[in-house]
C-alpha cells in the first residue's frame, strides 16, 4: 500500500506540472465536500467560458468594422460621397436620375464606372455644397441677405449643370487623347503587322503599351472579344464610343481590309503619316491665333486692372468720396479680372489641335 501511494502522488505531480506548462491553461472543478459547492463551482467555470467567448467574438466583430473601414477609406472620396447622398435622398435621386436622358451613355463614353443614380447623387451633392460655399463667402463679404442668398442660388444650379456636364468633358478629352496618340498606335500596328503578327497581337500589344488612352480602349476592346465579342463588334463599339470622325476612318479601314483583304500594314502606315500632317497643318495654325491672342491676354490682366484701379481713385478724389464701395471694388480685383483671364485661357486650350 506505501508503494502504491508513493506512485500515485508522484503520477499527481507529473500531471500537475505537464498543466502548468501547457499552453492553455485548463480549468479543473476544486474538489469539494459537497455537491452544492461543486455546483457552485461549475457555474463559476460556465460563467468564465461565456464571458471568453464574448471577449473572442467582440474581437472579431472589431477586426471585422476595422477591415471594412480600411476598404471604405481606399475608395475613392467621390464613392463614398455619393453613397452618402443616396442613402439620405434616395427617393428624389432615383426621380432624378430617370427623368436624365443620355446619362448612362455620357458616363459610358467618360470612362466613369459609377451607376446612374449615384452619379446623380453626386451631382446633388456638389450643388448643395456650391450652393453652401457661395452663401457663406457672399456673408462673409458683407454681402445683403438676398444677394448671398441669389449667389447661393446660382452656385446650386451651377453646381448641378456642371457635374451634368462633366461626363462630356471627359469624353471629348479622352478622344482628344486618343486621336493625338493615334499615329504612334498606327505605326506600332504597322510594325508588327509587316512582321507577320495578327491584327489581334497587334491590338494586345498596343493594349500593353503605355499611349494612354488609346492603350485603355485597346484593353477594353480585347476584354468584351474574351465575353464573346466578334472582333468586327468590338471595333464597331469601339468607333460608337468615341464618336470621333479620325477612329472611323481607321475602323471601317481595319474592317475592310480584315474582310475584303489587302495590305493593312500599308494602309495603317500610310494614315499615320495623314494624321501627323493634319496635326503638324493645325499646330501651325494654332501658333498664328495664339499670338494674337496673347496681345489680348496680357491686356486683360495687366493693363486693364491698373486703369480700372487708377479710374476709381480718380473719381474718388475728384468726388471727394468713394464712389465704389470696398468690398465690391474687391470682388471685382480678387474674382471679376482672374474670371476674364480663365475665359482667355479656356479658348486658348480649346482651340488647341487635337
Amino acid at each position: 500500500m506505501g508503494i502504491a501511494r508513493v506512485i500515485t502522488d508522484f503520477l499527481e505531480r507529473l500531471g500537475g506540472k505537464t498543466i502548468e506548462v501547457a499552453e492553455t491553461p485548463v480549468k479543473r472543478l476544486p474538489k469539494g465536500k459537497s455537491v452544492q459547492e461543486r455546483l457552485r463551482a461549475l457555474k463559476e467555470l460556465q460563467k468564465e467560458i461565456e464571458s471568453e467567448k464574448k471577449e473572442v467574438e467582440q474581437e472579431k466583430e472589431i477586426e471585422e468594422i476595422l477591415e471594412w473601414r480600411k476598404k471604405e477609406i481606399q475608395s475613392p472620396f467621390a464613392e463614398r460621397f455619393a453613397n452618402a447622398m443616396l442613402r439620405y435622398f434616395r427617393g428624389p435621386v432615383e426621380s432624378m436620375a430617370s427623368s436624365i436622358k443620355g446619362l448612362d451613355k455620357d458616363l459610358y463614353r467618360a470612362n466613369i464606372l459609377m451607376p446612374p443614380d449615384r452619379y446623380v447623387a453626386l451631382m446633388l451633392g456638389v450643388a448643395i455644397f456650391s450652393a453652401l460655399f457661395g452663401f457663406i463667402f457672399a456673408y462673409l463679404m458683407y454681402m445683403p441677405l438676398g444677394t448671398s442668398a441669389l449667389i447661393a442660388f446660382l452656385g446650386f444650379f451651377g453646381g448641378f449643370f456642371y457635374m451634368r456636364h462633366y461626363p462630356k468633358m471627359v469624353w471629348k478629352r479622352r478622344v482628344s487623347e486618343v486621336e493625338r496618340a493615334m499615329p504612334y498606335a498606327l505605326r506600332h500596328m504597322a510594325a508588327l503587322l509587316s512582321a507577320g503578327v495578327g491584327i489581334t497581337e497587334a491590338i494586345l500589344s498596343v493594349a500593353k503599351a503605355d499611349y494612354g488612352a488609346i492603350s485603355e480602349e485597346f484593353d477594353l476592346m480585347l476584354r468584351d472579344m474574351r465575353m464573346g465579342s466578334s472582333f468586327e463588334e468590338a471595333l464597331t463599339k469601339f468607333d460608337e464610343k468615341m464618336g470621333s470622325e479620325n477612329v472611323s476612318r481607321v475602323v471601317k479601314q481595319i474592317l475592310r481590309a480584315v474582310k475584303f483583304g489587302g495590305n493593312l500594314s500599308e494602309i495603317l502606315y500610310k494614315m499615320a503619316e495623314d494624321f501627323s500632317f493634319e496635326y503638324r497643318m493645325k499646330l501651325v495654325e494654332y501658333v498664328q491665333k495664339v499670338n494674337g491672342i496673347a496681345f489680348i491676354y496680357m491686356f486683360m490682366t495687366i493693363v486693364l486692372p491698373t486703369m480700372f484701379v487708377v479710374g476709381i481713385l480718380a473719381g474718388s478724389v475728384m468726388a471727394r468720396a468713394l464712389i465704389m464701395p470696398p468690398q465690391t471694388l474687391a470682388v471685382v480685383m480678387l474674382f471679376a479680372f482672374p474670371a476674364m483671364s480663365l475665359i482667355i485661357v479656356n479658348m486658348i486650350k480649346k482651340g488647341e489641335p487635337r
